[in-house]
């Protein structure tokens, strides 16, 4: 093999990751011809994965991974998808979702954490990535896909037959393409040759010289085709040969729909063999495809504009009905749902006759609809001039001694998981995913919160979640700072706070946590250097935890990691305060700044904290199943619950009146506040 110079090497593999990210040549986990035996020595722990070439079905592909210690294979499927009579495309799935292209279905499965399939429940997360440009290893272990076709040979030490077979069976493998056109484009012969018009090449980038010809099958180059034997797709070629050239290979039963495709023949001479046009689509008046949320009118729309659904009892149209979640609604994985949009048609469901609906009933239906339209909050779910109070008074001041005693003594009085699960109680029904009625789900035209946060009319919910996590932060700090006794009291505080930030952790409950960290974080708190030192010497456990475990924690939270868990097995509430910061910025002012706008990896976090929060909006159910499990027989304290009220916070920090003061206000005379506490506690040198 001639692999040329490292160099040389280096720089065509380069090349090659440079390509668009839909192709698969850019991805270096995909290694093209390998054989199975290759792949499996080369995948060695746990979550480690590549995608290769088949060698037993040519253009199609295989997921090689490891999980528990072995090697396994997942043929990654094609599903033929119907856009018209006229055109159709490929997508690619292993059990329910279904991708356009490979490298989409890796980065879902890799970023989500989903399982492969549900049996063996293998997980990829580490790709086994490539050192060679594909040139290479095509040239190591295949120099075509036809050896394969044509010997049925998995070792690749058959010859090359000397005649190329262009049955029709090989008139379908992407693979073949290129050598393909190079017989169209071989004028020296003349009569005429057997092609395959059916599924000609699209125009492709021209490759450089020392480029691969490897690339992504295209969806256009099979045909669809009705489920037939076994149940099992079959694709369905149109070969139409002229001239004198033998069938080579004429084992092969020729199918054909009863679609018309006889203007697809080629004709004798070289000079035609450019195929013609496709087949006008159909004049039959098409049903009108009704409104969706989720399709925006024009350019020009709204954001926030909302559109009625088609009705319910529709039998081939699956509709979520006003409750049901906004991203339920967007996704495809029932295979058994068609969508009126092209691009969501699901292949299976076309076995069923899309008559089974007239434009003329759907027309009555939508009629007979009555869509509720999403309520746009303005006013906060928190009111402190009106809240009902067990221990405060109708007129109070702000930290008034009384209440900041009794705080103390339900903090103290009660052990860290007593006290995170009230807090985690009460941040689920802040947030909306408990306790939500159905009056609620109508109003809010989703099920949970974790939904309403990503959507514009979630708005207010934000502003909500920004109050909780500043005010618990603030209080989190009064209660430190407010230790005005001896040191060991306010070094037990300390110890106590941060293993009340390890059982929010071990519960799930991330916003919680963070607004912990968030605290601890404060410059008025760290500055505290006798504080610190003997917290290391007293409680040297909770000091390395703190600093081994749970700062290196928040820090991946903060930079955009939360994809990598948001499936933990016991994760309640997610950390959404990065996402609602971001979309919130111009409406509330928070003190310094976030890892997006002054780190060097700032797009990248941002990015990663926005694919974050699609992952927590579809898997709102799963955080809300978690907690009601972890909740379950859990008995509240009514006055250690009102301690964690919103409400409650607010009137014991700004008092009665000065809970209604202007937030930015507000957070700016307690940040001065605290200032002097910490100076009062310990006087800088």
């Amino acid at each position: 093999m001639d692999g040329g110079t490292p160099d040389k090497l280096k720089k065509e593999l380069e090349e090659e990751l440079k390509l668009s990210s839909e192709d698969l040549r850019s991805h270096a986990w995909y290694h093209s011809r390998i054989p199975r035996q290759v792949s499996e020595s080369l995948v060695k722990r746990d979550g480690d994965f590549l995608i290769r070439d088949s060698l037993s079905s040519p253009g199609n592909f295989v997921l090689t991974c490891q999980w528990k210690n072995f090697s396994q294979h997942f043929k990654i499927n094609k599903v033929v998808i119907r856009l018209n009579e006229a055109y159709s495309r490929i997508q690619y799935q292993f059990e329910h979702e279904s991708f356009d292209n490979v490298p989409a279905l890796v980065r879902f499965y890799v970023g989500n954490r989903k399982p492969v399939s549900q049996q063996s429940g293998a997980i990829i997360f580490q790709p086994i990535n490539r050192t060679v440009p594909l040139r290479c290893i095509e040239e190591k272990y295949g120099t075509s896909p036809i050896r394969h076709l044509e010997m049925g040979a998995l070792d690749g030490k058959a010859e090359m037959p000397k005649r190329l077979s262009l049955n029709i069976g090989h008139a379908l493998s992407p693979d073949l393409t290129p050598i393909r056109c190079n017989l169209l484009r071989n004028k020296e012969k003349s009569g005429s040759h057997p092609a395959c018009l059916d599924n000609m090449q699209e125009k492709r980038r021209p490759l450089k010289a020392h480029q691969s010809e490897s690339y992504l099958p295209i969806g256009s180059r099979h045909q669809y085709m009705s489920p037939g034997l076994d149940g099992k797709l079959s694709p369905t070629p149109h070969v139409f040969r002229t001239g004198s050239e033998p069938t080579l290979s004429p084992t092969e039963i020729r199918r054909f729909s009863n679609e018309g495709h006889s203007a697809e023949a080629l004709r004798g001479s070289d000079s035609q063999l450019c195929p013609r046009p496709p087949p006008k689509p159909s004049k039959a008046p098409h049903m009108k495809q009704p409104q969706s949320p989720t399709v925006w009118q024009s350019s020009e729309a709204n954001y926030c504009e909302l559109h009625p659904n088609p009705p319910e009892d529709c039998t081939w149209v699956k509709i979520p009905s006003a409750t049901n979640s906004f991203v339920e609604s967007q996704r495809t994985d029932d295979e058994e749902t068609l969508s009126f949009s092209n691009s969501e048609i699901s292949f299976p469901a076309l076995e069923d006759s899309v008559s089974q609906c007239s434009a003329a009933d759907l027309g009555e239906k939508i009629e007979d609809f009555e869509f509720i339209r999403p309520v746009y909050e303005t006013v906060s779910s928190f009111n402190p001039k009106d809240f009902e109070s067990i221990l405060l008074s109708p007129e109070n001041k702000p930290l008034e001694t009384a209440l900041l005693r009794r705080a103390k003594e339900l903090f103290t009085n009660n052990d860290p998981r007593t006290i995170a699960k009230h807090i985690l109680s009460m941040d689920c029904k802040v947030a909306r995913i408990l306790d939500v009625s159905p009056d609620m789900e109508r109003m809010m035209g989703v099920s949970s919160g974790l939904e309403l946060i990503i959507l514009p009319y979630g708005h207010q919910l934000r502003l909500d979640l920004i109050e909780r996590h500043t005010t618990m932060a603030i209080g989190i700090a009064v209660d430190i700072l407010g230790c005005t006794g001896n040191l060991e009291e306010r070094v037990a505080t300390l110890n106590k706070i941060i293993q009340l930030a390890i059982e929010l952790k071990y519960l799930g409950d991330f916003y919680a946590f963070s607004a912990i960290m968030k605290a601890l974080d404060m410059q008025q708190i760290t500055r505290l250097e006798h504080t610190w030192t003997i917290l290391r010497h007293q409680y040297t456990q909770t000091a390395i935890i703190y600093e081994k475990q749970l700062k290196p924690f928040s820090k991946i939270l903060h930079e955009g990691g939360g994809a990598m868990i948001a499936m933990q097995e016991n994760l309640t509430v997610p950390l959404v305060m990065p996402l609602i910061v971001l979309l919130e910025r111009q409406s509330v002012v928070i003190e310094g700044m976030d890892l997006w706008e002054s780190n060097d990896r700032g797009c990248e976090i941002m990015f990663n904290h926005l694919e974050t929060a699609r992952i927590v909006a579809q898997n709102a159910a799963f955080y809300q199943q978690n907690a009601e499990r972890l909740l379950e027989g859990f008995k509240p304290d009514n006055e250690m619950s009102e301690v964690f009220k919103t409400e409650f916070q607010m009137r014991l920090l700004w008092g009665s009146k000065g809970a209604q003061v202007n937030q930015t206000e507000r957070y700016q005379k307690f940040s001065q506040i605290l200032t002097a506490l910490s100076r009062k506690l310990e006087p800088p040198s």
